[in-house]
């Protein structure tokens, strides 16, 4: 059960209003429900019920795919060249010490060095990150850790440019962590900032509340992120959005440099970006749901897709569900609610089952995929045609 109540991360009013209660289904006895609110006082948007943080630490440490994944995917690379390119176009020097802090397998830093950068470390959770950017990358620069333990692992005080790259929409103590950072940066340190763009949200298109995943609890605009620097004394020297139009949303990238406390001047956040993307959701939500087999089936996927699906199946469509696949090998023998996640491989146990694939990014590959391996299976997709 959700216990931990937080305050807006921006401005640290306790004052905010519930927008949408986003239930899951629990991953391996993990229960990541929460109630997404909004800042009564600066507008920010934001998870406020959540687990307790050790229940997060776990879930990157043993569950995540980060540390699985066997390539970077189209949507990740184009964020990726976007992140490389804005170093360019800011003038980053190329001698300059670059930390990479929440870098999954290094495909960041890869790209860095191949652009020219040489002087590079990051740092994961993950306990697997560091053996597979070796593999992949050839990278030897990566340690384990939370940001909050980054100071104990990295020497942080040396960095020229700290990258933070889809990493502060995830942390349950976003202010407490970032502020803990800040103090260990040396004067002229600079941070490279990526997050979900909520300017860019679509709710309309794309995967029905996809932006309200397993992990993302703290949602910026262009605004709400220039307020929480501005609130820890740090001001904005580049923005840039960047639309990813394969998911009907974008990425929002910042350079920030801390100039110590003043006054803190916050410029209120609009709601009606969020309310769109809710409505749309729902609508386009109402649809998906109609895809669900009314015969006994498998279901292909145990991330954040299914894990809201699950709670919306009926009494009958949660007795036709059989199994559940899923290519994360960190899941594989964890339950998800009543079931048991299995390796793909494992579709050969239940011949002649349709399959429900749940994923919005990932179902055509899914498809195609399965159905070489396993052409006598009907597949059903939730979004498209095989």
């Amino acid at each position: 059960m959700n216990s931990k109540v937080r305050a807006c991360q921006v401005c640290g009013s306790n004052e905010s209003s519930m927008v949408h209660r986003n239930n899951m289904a629990s991953l391996d006895g993990l229960d990541m429900s929460y109630v997404l609110v909004r800042c009564n006082v600066c507008g920010f948007h934001f998870a406020r019920e959540l687990p307790e943080e050790a229940q997060y630490f776990r879930y990157y440490e043993e569950l995540s795919k980060y540390d699985s994944q066997p390539i970077v995917s189209t949507v990740d690379r184009l964020r990726i060249n976007a992140a490389v390119d804005f170093c360019v176009s800011l003038g980053i020097p190329k001698d300059a010490l670059i930390l990479d802090l929440g870098c999954g397998f290094g495909a960041l830093l890869a790209s860095l060095r191949n652009a020219g950068w040489e002087r590079l470390q990051g740092l994961d959770p993950a306990p697997k990150s560091a053996l597979r950017a070796r593999e992949q990358f050839d990278l030897e620069c990566i340690h384990q850790g939370t940001l909050f333990q980054a100071a104990e692992v990295i020497d942080l005080g040396r960095a020229d440019l700290v990258c933070l790259m889809a990493v502060l929409e995830h942390l349950p103590e976003l202010r407490r962590d970032v502020s803990r950072l800040l103090s260990h940066l040396r004067e002229g340190c600079r941070l490279l900032i990526e997050v979900p763009a909520l300017d860019l949200f679509i709710g309309s298109a794309g995967e029905p509340f996809g932006e309200l995943s397993l992990e993302h609890i703290q949602f910026f605009s262009s605004q709400s992120l220039r307020n929480f620097f501005a609130s820890l004394g740090c001001r904005v020297l580049g923005e840039e959005l960047v639309p990813l139009p394969a998911l009907h949303s974008g990425a929002l990238f910042v350079l920030v440099e801390y100039i110590g406390a003043g006054p803190m001047v916050l410029t209120n956040e609009l709601p009606v970006t969020m309310d769109d993307y809710l409505n749309g959701s729902h609508q386009r939500w109402v649809q998906v749901l109609r895809k669900i087999p009314e015969v006994p089936y498998v279901l292909y996927g145990a991330g954040s897709h299914s894990a809201r699906l699950l709670p919306q199946l009926n009494s009958r469509q949660k007795k036709n569900l059989v199994a559940v696949l899923d290519g994360n090998k960190n899941l594989h023998g964890k339950r998800f609610d009543q079931w048991v996640v299995h390796a793909p491989e494992e579709l050969a146990k239940f011949p002649g089952l349709p399959v429900l694939i749940s994923s919005y990014r990932s179902e055509k590959l899914i498809a195609q995929t399965l159905k070489k391996y396993f052409p006598d299976h009907e597949l059903h997709l939730m979004y498209g045609d095989v």
